[in-house]
């Protein structure tokens, strides 16, 4: 059987992990993330997105369930509280962030 990615791995090669954590850095608020960091952020929402779970329950029962799979998308397991928290807290300046920061232009 041939060895084909997924989907949201074919989506996340658009997104380099290293420019998006140089952004994240960037435009981090606050304390700094002691378990918990804006990539597993980012992935969570996206799946939540993309998967069209209408809350933050919905959207953590469906990564509980892909456990194992999480480590290999660079991505910590997370709670209610904690994604809520973070949302909250961050600002939205990364999810504004012009088209050319993710094409790989200078910025």
């Amino acid at each position: 059987m041939a060895y084909s990615d997924t989907v949201l791995k074919q989506l996340l090669t658009l997104v380099p992990r290293y420019e998006f954590d140089t952004l994240a850095q960037l435009h981090h608020a606050g304390q700094k993330f002691r378990s918990y960091n804006r990539w597993s952020q980012f992935l969570a929402m996206l799946i939540g997105q993309l998967s069209g779970r209408k809350s933050l329950r919905d959207i953590t029962d469906n990564l509980m369930a892909q456990g194992k799979r999480l480590y290999h998308l660079g991505m910590k397991r997370t709670t209610k509280a904690t994604l809520a928290r973070v949302n909250a807290e961050q600002p939205a300046a990364l999810k504004h962030c012009s088209p050319s920061c993710w094409t790989g232009a200078n910025w």
